[in-house]
């Protein structure tokens, strides 16, 4: 398999949440999740792609604290060790 790159998670994780109707022309850093209309359901359903896509252990509590896209990419990229 090809070396995981930070940009490979991230277009996954905008197919994902368009996919959950997520208004990904929405989506920079500083972009608070709740007014994304991402919810914990969002996450735990995120998690679980993000691991059987490529592997990454990732738990829905890792995401705890994070209120931001960028707070939440940066759990992601840190977890996949990107």
């Amino acid at each position: 398999m090809a070396e995981l790159t930070r940009e490979d998670v991230e277009a996954r994780i905008e197919r994902a949440l368009a996919a959950f109707d997520v208004d990904t022309s929405q989506l920079a850093p500083d972009a608070e999740m709740e007014a994304l209309d991402i919810d914990s359901l969002d996450i735990v359903e995120l998690s679980q792609i993000l691991h059987d896509d490529f592997d990454i252990d990732i738990k829905p509590q890792d995401f705890q604290g994070s209120t931001t896209y960028g707070d939440a990419l940066a759990v992601v990229f840190r977890r996949a060790g990107i």
